[in-house]
């Protein structure tokens, strides 16, 4: 049985958290402009991730807010499915 698409962005963002050594719990918070769906950030130990609407990247940044890596999620549901 397939993964949701839910489920792998969900193991997506948890791995990738952890590869900047954050452990904590995942926070999820809606993103919305003049009361419309704009995307999603996350986040986990000071970091964050932010997936736009209509999007395909997530976007990893810093405490600061310096990016610190971007991941394609046509390139991770190829090497799922591969």
């Amino acid at each position: 049985m397939e993964g949701t698409s839910a489920d792998l962005l969900y193991q997506l963002l948890v791995k990738t958290f952890a590869e900047f050594g954050a452990t904590g719990p995942m926070i999820r918070i809606i993103l919305l402009k003049d009361r419309f769906f704009t995307g999603q950030r996350f986040q986990c130990d000071g970091l964050q991730a932010v997936f736009l609407a209509g999007g395909n990247e997530i976007e990893f940044h810093d405490q600061a807010g310096v990016l610190l890596k971007t991941v394609s999620l046509e390139e991770t549901d190829k090497k799922i499915a591969a």
